[in-house]
């Protein structure tokens, strides 16, 4: 699988302490992408078995129980997240992952076979492409507001909701003398 960048403990996309995995390439460019850097599908491709043990052994550091996968497009490698995603399974309360595509097209199988089977992992999916001109503050987890929320695991309503209550969340790290800020950005005036 290409991976961009893993980062933990995260609190910006999405409740408790998570590690967020961001996976490299993206075909749908979407204007004024929060994440550019990773829509290229040139990166480091980690074999998924070796990928799951460095994510399990991060997450036990930090001490995480939700997992964040974003991209580029995660499910523009659903053959690789399909093998991440049973591995990780068991280890994880709560995996979000968030795509371009939408949750139908996913479903209906024209994302790919694989795609679909990777649905039954998910404790919640955000959908749908980043609008530019649908960025509003109060799309709180989500870029612009046609993207939607789908919780496959309706007993995590309650805590998501919490959570959102706090408004966008903004973070930065330091990694090799570079600061990199995550969460969902407000939109550029």
């Amino acid at each position: 699988m290409k991976i961009g960048r893993i980062l933990s403990p995260v609190h910006s996309l999405g409740p408790g302490n998570r590690i967020c995995i961001w996976t490299q390439g993206c075909s749908k460019h979407c204007y004024r992408c929060i994440s550019p850097e990773f829509q290229s599908f040139d990166g480091k491709d980690i074999n998924e078995n070796t990928l799951a043990k460095i994510i399990i052994e991060i997450a036990k550091k930090n001490h995480c129980t939700g997992l964040t996968i974003s991209g580029g497009d995660p499910f523009e490698q659903s053959e690789s997240l399909y093998i991440l995603l049973q591995l990780l399974r068991n280890t994880f309360d709560d995996i979000l992952v968030y795509t371009g595509y939408e949750l139908s097209e996913i479903e209906n199988g024209s994302v790919g076979e694989k795609a679909k089977k990777c649905l039954s992992y998910l404790d919640v999916i955000i959908d749908g492409r980043y609008i530019d001109e649908l960025n509003f503050n109060d799309c709180i987890l989500r870029g612009s507001i046609n993207q939607n929320i789908h919780f496959m695991n309706t007993q995590l309503i309650k805590n998501y909701n919490e959570y959102m209550q706090y408004g966008r969340i903004l973070e930065s790290f330091v990694h090799n003398q570079d600061t990199i800020v995550t969460g969902i950005f407000n939109k550029e005036e």
